[in-house]
């Protein structure tokens, strides 16, 4: 009897001591709420514009990973931009920013602002984080600002099994949901340290999303200053994009178009052409393809075409149906809100333009940035004759 009461005593004692570790352990593992509220304050809001007379900045966001005013983002945020904005959750906000180091294949780019004593969360390994592991991102996705959401990783991946992520280096795959805006965000896992930064998702699928490792980047934000970006003292960050604003109907653009409505649509004059140049001088119709863009849809493409000014002067003629279309330009998505297109001669599918759009704030955006690109590129080739005199 008195050896089944030591017995006893022993196993309560130890059951005693063990008791208190385990209610270390879980009062050492922060709550979302808290990660969430520590964390914030070291994410930042970036504003960008790529011309000195653009009047609505694309929205990104950056992730403090030294007091001393360095921060790292997607670079597809900052890639072409003309200035550059820096905001926190204090409403403190930076109007002169440096390039730092890029690293493009993992499209990451540091960048650093005036600033000292800012917050910076501990850095995990990517290597050590198991599938199942609970993550938390913070971002802005369609200028939603300071938005957290909650996940899993889903895996530790190499991106040459990611299409359209490249290829050389190692992509966490995670489920927290990610939108345009969100480039840049932070992933961080369940102890509040940060895990990666978001860089991209793939259409096609739910929550199919992805962030680069931070610490095999943490080495740009030793890059001496490569450019300065203008002032981004002018800027304000735009209303968010939950619902995007009624866009002319299909019907609209059509009417809308530079040419006039009794023009020939199809030129049999192209039909069998092979000439890749002489179809860039002399198609008058093009029929706009935009299921793949994910973001947004044809007639949104449509309009953004008609609102840009110097669209008209290309004298295309925008047509609902692709049987009567000189061109086909079909545009789509790929890994990090990009949106790639293609300018195509309908009879003969010889591939006339290519280029991409990008849009990091919205699907409008994307839209707009395609619309710019196909008429840079479209521009050399559709400069008006010179009037007779």
């Amino acid at each position: 009897m008195q050896s089944l009461l030591k017995i006893g005593c022993n196993l309560l004692c130890a059951l005693s001591l063990i008791a208190p570790c385990a209610g270390q352990s879980l009062a050492s593992s922060p709550t979302t709420a808290q990660i969430v509220d520590k964390a914030s304050p070291a994410v930042a809001m970036v504003l960008a514009v790529q011309t000195p007379s653009d009047t609505s900045p694309s929205v990104g966001t950056a992730l403090v990973v030294r007091q001393d005013g360095v921060l790292l983002t997607a670079y597809h945020v900052v890639k072409n931009a003309y200035a550059l904005q820096v905001r926190f959750k204090s409403g403190e906000a930076f109007d002169q920013v440096q390039l730092l180091g890029v690293d493009e294949r993992r499209d990451i780019a540091a960048i650093r602002i005036t600033a000292t004593g800012l917050p910076v969360l501990p850095v995990a390994s990517a290597a050590n984080a198991d599938s199942g592991d609970p993550v938390v991102s913070i971002s802005h996705p369609q200028a939603l600002p300071w938005s957290a959401s909650t996940g899993v990783v889903s895996a530790y991946r190499l991106a040459d099994e990611v299409p359209g992520a490249g290829s050389g280096y190692r992509l966490i795959q995670f489920t927290a949901p990610s939108s345009p805006g969100s480039s840049g965000g932070v992933l961080i896992d369940g102890q509040g340290r940060a895990l990666g930064l978001i860089v991209g998702s793939l259409s096609g699928g739910q929550n199919l999303n992805f962030a680069v490792p931070i610490e095999n980047v943490l080495g740009l934000a030793d890059v001496a200053p490569a450019k300065t970006f203008a002032s981004g003292s002018q800027l304000e960050p735009p209303h968010p994009v939950a619902q995007p604003a009624p866009l002319p109907t299909a019907q609209a653009a059509h009417n809308a178009s530079p040419v006039a409505p009794e023009a020939p649509e199809k030129s049999d004059l192209l039909a069998n052409s092979n000439d890749r140049d002489f179809i860039l001088r002399n198609f008058k119709t093009m029929y706009v393809d935009c299921h793949g863009a994910t973001y947004f849809g044809s007639d949104q493409m449509k309009a953004a075409l008609v609102r840009n000014n110097d669209f008209a002067a290309l004298n295309i003629r925008i047509v609902d149906d692709p049987k009567v279309a000189d061109t086909v330009l079909v545009v789509g998505y790929t890994f990090a809100w990009d949106f790639p297109f293609d300018l195509k001669h309908q009879n003969t599918s010889l591939m006339l333009l290519a280029g991409k759009g990008s849009g990091p704030f919205s699907g409008p955006a994307g839209a707009a940035s395609v619309a710019s690109q196909l008429i840079k590129l479209a521009k050399p080739y559709r400069a008006a004759p010179a009037k007779q005199k």
